[in-house]
């Protein structure tokens, strides 16, 4: 068995504290060893809960030896001039999804990492969930048939403190927000790289988009339709097509902890039947892959990486959309 990696978290918002925090006390891979963030009063009582070490800067985080690797949990805009400070540092980037907000970022960062013979891991927690691994198998193993169709929705109400979503210098947005999601779920189900037949999008007043939607079309005739929005009613739900059948799943992305996912099976007779499925903890199965991935040097998860990020860029371009750089 491996030694444990010593872990760093970079940002201590809701986010993490409610997910990340509760998910490396479980992940018996890990061991936490400091917390670094703004908030130095958040930063030092999160540190006595967890007993572990406040970082009062960045630098003393990444200058500290002990450290193994670095999970930033910071807002989007930040995430490559931060993720590349952490590898420059020597250390293993853990990032929340998107990596970055380019391809061109994100592909820099990997070449980084394979650099300096580091990992880095990108927090997309909904593929290590027993609901996302049963779907693939289904597909990959053509039980219903061929896969045709991904209907894929992702919408969230208007939040109480939306914090860096209302922050186009953070890098607000619903794209990379909640379409990184519905980008990386195609991408995992379906191969190459598709043509936008319907792309579109919305901005407020502030230039931050605030919804989307878009058709990606495949070799014979497969398409994904994907759409995203703030502001809206609450959406978490995945419907596949295939040649013998239907599945369509809710909080297919994120769910709490307890949450017993349901697969709707539909039949070609119309008949249908619900497969229960358990409970589990998707952010702790995801520490534990970045965990051996960290150890084993894997580089494995790159290429879904690029892939998604490549996904999200093109779609960006085709809408025209200005407000982040996408070069």
């Amino acid at each position: 068995m491996h030694d444990k990696i010593k872990l760093a978290v970079w940002g201590v918002g809701r986010h993490a504290r409610k997910r990340i925090l509760a998910a490396i006390e479980d992940a018996e891979s890990l061991e936490l060893i400091g917390l670094c963030t703004r908030d130095q009063t958040v930063g030092k009582e999160e540190a006595d809960r967890s007993n572990c070490l406040y970082f009062s800067s960045s630098e003393e985080m990444l200058s500290d030896p002990r450290v193994d690797a670095v999970f930033l949990c910071t807002p989007t805009g930040l995430h490559f001039s931060q993720g590349k400070s952490v590898l420059q540092a020597g250390k293993h980037l853990w990032c929340e999804k998107p990596i970055a907000t380019s391809f061109k970022h994100s592909q820099e960062l990997i070449e980084l990492a394979i650099n300096k013979n580091l990992f880095v891991g990108e927090a997309y927690m909904y593929k290590y969930h027993l609901q996302f691994k049963k779907l693939k198998n289904i597909v990959e193993n053509l039980q219903f048939g061929k896969l045709k169709r991904l209907i894929c929705r992702f919408s969230i109400p208007t939040l109480d403190q939306p914090g860096f979503r209302i922050n186009p210098d953070l890098g607000a947005s619903a794209l990379l927000d909640l379409g990184s999601y519905t980008f990386s779920l195609a991408n995992e189900l379906f191969k190459g790289q598709p043509t936008f037949e319907l792309a579109e999008y919305y901005k407020d007043d502030k230039a931050i988009d605030q919804n989307g939607f878009c058709v990606l079309g495949y070799e014979d005739g497969i398409k994904a339709i994907l759409e995203w929005s703030y502001n809206s009613c609450y959406i978490n739900q995945a419907e596949l097509w295939f040649e013998k059948g239907t599945i369509t799943t809710d909080k297919i992305f994120s769910k709490s902890d307890d949450y017993c996912p349901v697969l709707r099976v539909r039949m070609l007779s119309g008949d249908f039947e619900d497969e229960k499925l358990l409970s589990e903890n998707s952010y702790v199965n995801m520490l534990d892959h970045f965990s051996h991935c960290t150890t084993e040097r894997s580089t494995n998860d790159y290429e879904a990486i690029l892939s998604t990020s490549r996904m999200i860029s093109a779609f960006a371009k085709q809408v025209r959309m200005p407000e982040i750089s996408w070069q």
